[in-house]
């Protein structure tokens, strides 16, 4: 049996894991061998078409041995990491070989490019730092300066990732300034992250450090995982991350420790990950739990972190549902200069281009209308606008316009064979219970792990033509108050490189939603 071989000591924060939860061992069942190629490469190509945010119809899917490769044209750097993800969620690809060529949309001058990642780094509301400089040769961006923190320096590649015309990134920000953390708080720290986490709580993954220099080794099941583990470690203060994870896809789950958190311990753990979260300045948010709820209240300094805190909570083993009452202390800013900066980043925004979005600001609070083509572009649209420094609400009042729309039926029909080729709910999948009722898809039965909770939902909303989850799946081992949780509450997800959520009920009639 594999065994974590790291042992957890006190965190930064003071926190000793073993105080927070207690463990019971967990046996998940054998299924079959790892799928033939043909089944894999099926699954590939059906994820890639139900993803909105990658064009299929310019992409070439091959596959050896479980190693998918991905060829062809793509618009952008971000629709190229799209695809990789949505490659390495599928249950049988042991790595992914990204050929991907950038051709953009649109031709913009090197001078232009450099202009529209300079201007959206100075509207953002989470890049503090004045010194970053950008450089572009041919439509290839190189970032250089100095930033205080890891995750500021990621906040600005992510940003030149999305812009239109960006064929590469070179990111040389050095981080400086940060509180400096021996060796072993570091480990502490990124075994905490781990093992509070919904998708690596359990696996048998070993954490070492030295000079600020984060090794991991073990095994894990998918790319996803192993890609997951190394952005958590980067969440701690660190100089390097060395990945030596293994994959072994299709094994059956051996035993492993199943982390179950309830009451104050829960508490504990979801205000634990807070402070972890170098993306959030955590000092003012207050946490209370009760079974499985968790009610986040304080303050934040925009309406990105709300997001931030609102999705850490929610990857946090044993939490249900979350209640976000954080309120926001942000800086005043002129309602025109706000308006000017959400028009221009979704201006140049390569998934809105082309959109016809009306923006209109008072007060701070930013209200978008107009039509956008799919679910995705109407939540993408919304975390544009939150970025922008200043902006203390967004009210999206987008509408959908949607053509030939599958049944209610055939959409719950599409979503059971999805779960049958994911990753995570294949083990699970005959199990859960899928009803859909006016493209709203409810989710009922029971599961192992939250995990696999989470991932059902994904797999639902990530399904063309669903626009809302009612997470309904029960996790076995946890005594809470289930009948409560008939809400209706859409789940968002995680905003970097996974930024998809559930959208607020629209005008519905034949041809608009």
């Amino acid at each position: 049996m594999n065994v974590r071989q790291t042992k957890l000591s006190a965190c930064c924060t003071g926190v000793l894991l073993a105080l927070l939860f207690g463990t019971v061992l967990f046996v998940s069942p054998s299924f079959a061998d790892v799928p033939a190629d043909s089944d894999i490469l099926r699954w590939v190509e059906a994820a890639l078409r139900d993803d909105e945010r990658v064009d299929v119809s310019t992409i070439d899917v091959t596959i050896n041995n479980g190693i998918v490769t991905l060829s062809g044209e793509v618009t952008s750097l971000a629709e190229k990491a799209y695809a990789a993800r949505d490659a390495k969620k599928v249950r049988g690809v042991s790595g992914v070989v990204n050929e991907l060529q950038i051709v953009p949309i649109h031709y913009y001058p090197d001078n232009d490019i450099c202009h529209m990642v300079r201007r959206r780094i100075l509207n953002s509301a989470l890049i503090h730092s004045d010194n970053i400089k950008v450089a572009c040769k041919e439509g290839r961006v190189t970032l250089s300066g100095e930033v205080s923190s890891w995750s500021e320096r990621d906040a600005v590649m992510l940003l030149a990732y999305e812009i239109g015309g960006v064929k590469d990134v070179e990111n040389t920000i050095t981080v400086t300034g940060q509180p400096e953390l021996s060796d072993e708080q570091i480990k502490n720290n990124v075994v905490t992250l781990f093992d509070l986490d919904v998708y690596l709580s359990g696996l048998p993954i070993t954490v070492s450090v030295r000079d600020a220099v984060v090794t991991l080794a073990g095994t894990v099941e998918n790319e996803y995982e192993k890609d997951r583990a190394t952005r958590k470690a980067f969440q701690i203060q660190t100089r390097k991350v060395i990945n030596n994870l293994q994959i072994k896809p299709g094994q059956s789950r051996e035993q492993h420790n199943k982390t179950v958190l309830s009451g104050e311990k829960l508490k504990e753990a979801v205000a634990t990950v807070l402070n972890l979260d170098g993306r959030i300045n955590a000092g003012e948010i207050t946490v209370t739990a009760n079974y499985g709820h968790i009610v986040l209240g304080g303050a934040v300094s925009n309406a990105y972190e709300k997001r931030l805190a609102e999705q850490d909570a929610k990857d946090v083993v044993g939490v249900a549902w979350v209640s976000n009452n954080l309120v926001l202390h942000t800086p005043k800013r002129s309602d025109r200069f706000i308006r000017d900066d959400v028009n221009f980043n979704l201006n140049t925004d390569y998934l809105l281009d082309g959109v016809a979005i009306v923006t209109r600001v008072n007060r701070g609070v930013v209200t978008l209308s107009g039509q956008v083509h799919t679910w995705y572009q109407k939540s993408r649209a919304e975390e544009i606008a939150e970025r922008v420094k200043g902006v203390k609400q967004v009210i999206n009042h987008l509408r959908v316009f949607r053509e030939g729309s599958k049944s209610d039926r055939e959409l719950a029909k599409e979503i059971k064979n999805r779960l049958k080729w994911n990753w995570n709910t294949w083990w699970v999948r005959d199990r859960i219970n899928v009803e859909v009722v006016n493209g709203v898809a409810i989710l009922t039965g029971d599961v192992d792990t939250w995990s696999e909770r989470k991932e059902a939902a994904r797999v639902a909303f990530k399904t063309r033509g669903i626009w809302e989850v009612d997470n309904r799946l029960m996790v076995s081992g946890y005594s809470y108050k289930w009948d409560k949780w008939y809400k209706n509450v859409p789940d968002r997800y995680d905003p970097y490189f996974e930024p998809d959520k559930g959208s607020y009920r629209g005008l519905y009639n034949e041809r608009w939603w």
